[in-house]
């Protein structure tokens, strides 16, 4: 009679996919529709700050036990006016803290401003480790980069990228802003003309967003700047869409491209943004970063942020003549200059892995939902997916949800029908 086997003991779930923000906040200068926690100084505290990020990392290692990063991203404010001897350095404490998994190459990205960037600084970078650089190009139009409070000139943006890749850098991502007040056809198609010039790997669309309290939202009040109407908007982001997807590159998430690999093993795609829209794990370190970690299936997660003032930040993480010191946190409630922490039930955390999920214009797979949550999204959301089939907005294909074509223009409304 065979003996009978042992049956496997359960393996306990993999982390998530893990990465790091670190926000440095300091600016030159503060532009009119910025709504992030900056700070204007004269004199940045370099040190400090670096005092400040490696006492709070100390302190919430913690809260995310053998997590191993596989990116680190660097933004603000304006990450790139940091000493790199400092960025260095706090690059190689979080990944002293967090090593990437075997064989994997982290993707380190710094924020850059195309003013006052120079050659020397990002050899300087590359040679810390740093592989990836977001450029903040916005427009190559005079007039709006003045509107817009931009410092840099239209051609510090070539001489900027010209000096990335005489550093080494071979991925490069340049922002793009579409929907500025008076912003005409002929002044995007010529922004596109220049931005495809340069030929970035990954292309950032942002739409400008009037938030409340910012001088442009003043201007707009007063009637000095007019807004575009919603059609102008819309236009302009199938303009850009149409001229991106037609000169190589794959529109791969509602305001992202990249360019379609020609080799095997490249990948442009922002690695720390999936991470937001795949229901990664991440630690935000400095003023105003946000966190979130998973709890476990049952339990939920955990979201939680910083204080928004960098006077507060670097009071309560590195003193005036003082040594910087942690306590090891159990939790983090624990952590103190915490502008927000909240508990996402389950559900909540279902909810908002959709809504994300559906970002990602390859789909949102039902199976790996499954796996993650529980639960089949095709069910659990039945009467949302029907209606926005419906309205034509989503797609229901095999193991995908997927956003349509026209769905991606209303991808905030699809993503809300799910809230």
């Amino acid at each position: 009679m065979p003996m009978p086997t042992e049956s496997p003991l359960p393996q306990p779930p993999s982390p998530p996919a893990f990465g790091v923000y670190v926000h440095f906040p300091y600016c030159q200068q503060k532009c009119p529709y910025c709504d992030f926690a900056v700070a204007v100084r004269k004199q940045i505290p370099h040190q400090r700050y670096l005092r400040a990020l490696t006492c709070e990392l100390q302190a919430k290692a913690s809260l995310f036990p053998n997590r191993r990063a596989i990116s680190v991203y660097f933004g603000g404010g304006t990450p790139s006016l940091w000493q790199v001897d400092c960025l260095a350095a706090a690059l190689r404490t979080i990944l002293a803290t967090f090593p990437p998994p075997a064989g994997v190459v982290p993707e380190v990205t710094v924020e850059c401003d195309p003013h006052g960037t120079t050659l020397a600084q990002l050899q300087a970078l590359h040679a810390a480790g740093v592989n990836r650089l977001s450029i903040g190009a916005q427009s190559l139009q005079p007039r709006h980069l003045i509107t817009l409070g931009r410092q840099h000139t239209p051609q510090e943006i070539p001489q900027v990228v010209e000096h990335a890749r005489a550093a080494g850098f071979a991925n490069l991502s340049l922002d793009l802003m579409i929907g500025l007040c008076g912003q005409r056809r002929d002044e995007l198609a010529a922004d596109l003309e220049g931005l495809l010039a340069l030929a970035p790997e990954h292309v950032s669309l942002y739409q400008l967003t009037v938030e409340p309290g910012t001088p442009l939202a003043a201007s707009i009040k007063r009637g000095t700047q007019i807004k575009p109407s919603d059609d102008d908007q819309a236009d302009a982001y199938e303009q850009v869409r149409t001229v991106l997807s037609q000169s190589g590159y794959q529109h791969y998430e509602v305001s992202s491209f990249c360019k379609v690999p020609t080799s095997p093993g490249d990948d442009f795609r922002a690695r720390h943004n999936r991470l937001y829209w795949t229901g990664g794990e991440y630690l935000g370190l400095g003023v105003s970063a946000h966190s979130f970690r998973h709890l476990g299936r049952d339990l939920g997660g955990e979201r939680f942020a910083n204080t928004r003032s960098t006077d507060e930040y670097l009071t309560t993480w590195a003193p005036a003549q003082k040594t910087a010191t942690a306590s090891v946190l159990l939790t983090p409630t624990d952590a103190p200059g915490l502008q927000l922490h909240e508990h996402r039930a389950p559900d909540d955390l279902a909810k908002e892995a959709v809504w994300l999920g559906l970002r990602a214009l390859q789909g949102l797979s039902c199976s790996q939902f499954l796996a993650l949550h529980g639960l089949d999204p095709r069910q659990h959301f039945a009467a949302s997916i029907a209606s926005m089939v419906q309205r034509g907005w989503l797609q229901v294909d095999g193991d995908l949800l997927r956003l349509t074509t026209a769905g991606v223009l209303f991808a905030d409304e699809v993503g809300a029908c799910f809230l």
